[in-house]
């Protein structure tokens, strides 16, 4: 038997990420340590000139946003910057998926949102989460 296997550190922001696919899968990596009862999406791919206000007010046209998580750099280069991507929670499923349906794709100023849930696992090593 060897040393217990930690689970992968979350990697630091060195740089701004490069792609909506690169943000997606460390975001799906951080949503799994919040807490999400189904109706959590993980929204990315944010235009920088987007504000928290902005964006609430877009999501509360699809029913009651119960929790909103706007992100935001801590250290580094980008500090105070926001992240690109949110966590918003809906009071029912149905708000949410109404919110996946209609904004996924959109243009929201110079980018396309990506809408998606915030608790799909991703596949580490082979193994799952």
């Amino acid at each position: 038997m060897g040393k217990p296997r930690r689970p992968p550190a979350i990697i630091k922001d060195k740089k701004p990420m490069s792609s909506a696919s690169e943000t997606v899968e460390n975001a799906s990596i951080l949503s799994e340590s919040g807490s999400h009862d189904g109706n959590r999406l993980w929204i990315g791919n944010i235009d920088p000139k987007i504000t928290e206000y902005h964006l609430v007010k877009l999501l509360e046209k699809f029913g009651q946003v119960k929790q909103f998580d706007f992100l935001f750099h801590k250290s580094g280069p980008l500090e105070g910057q926001p992240r690109g991507y949110c966590f918003v929670n809906f009071s029912t499923r149905e708000e949410a998926e109404r919110a996946i349906q209609r904004l996924n794709g959109k243009l929201a100023l110079s980018k396309k949102l990506v809408v998606r849930w915030a608790h799909a696992q991703v596949r580490v090593g082979g193994r799952c989460c």
